[in-house]
């Protein structure tokens, strides 16, 4: 697969997760409306019993976007590992140099999650993006997962 196609890949998978995620919002916010009516015409709008009903209506939505977000990323790392060997760490590339740790042992997965969670802890999006296109060894180390934090990191700036 080259890159075009796997960008190609990963961007229809962001598409259907985000339509999935915007159905199930949509689903919440209308059962949650017949609810209030219904509290209305009954009379019972400021009562625990609408509150209780509400707050299981969001629990289900939050169980379900959680489950839409577990699927994408196991979508999205079976995408991703078809083209990633992991392997040793190039010999020009010291991982000492880097701000994070580096560990090619670990599965890809793992890998993105730590430069993710050390490129997001940044308060300066911009300076991230920055600091993140100058990363060479975030390049190597990340694979195929480099182009996608970089979207990532794009669409937080």
């Amino acid at each position: 697969m080259t890159a075009e196609e796997l960008e190609k890949a990963v961007q229809k998978l962001i598409e259907e997760a985000n339509a999935e995620s915007a159905a199930a919002k949509s689903e919440y916010e209308k059962d949650c409306l017949e609810a209030q009516y219904d509290a209305l015409k009954r009379r019972t709008f400021r009562s625990s019993i609408l509150e209780n009903l509400l707050a299981a209506r969001k629990e289900e939505y939050d169980a379900e976007v959680l489950r839409i977000q577990k699927d994408l990323d196991e979508s999205l790392e079976a995408l991703y590992a078809e083209g990633d060997t992991g392997g040793e760490t190039p010999p020009e590339i010291d991982p000492d140099d880097a701000p994070y740790e580096v560990d090619y042992t670990l599965s890809m997965r793992d890998r993105y999650v730590i430069v993710k969670n050390y490129y997001l802890d940044y308060d300066d999006m911009a300076e991230a993006l920055a600091d993140f296109e100058a990363d060479d060894i975030a390049k190597d180390y990340l694979g195929t997962y480099y182009d996608y934090l970089y979207q990532l990191l794009l669409m937080v700036q």
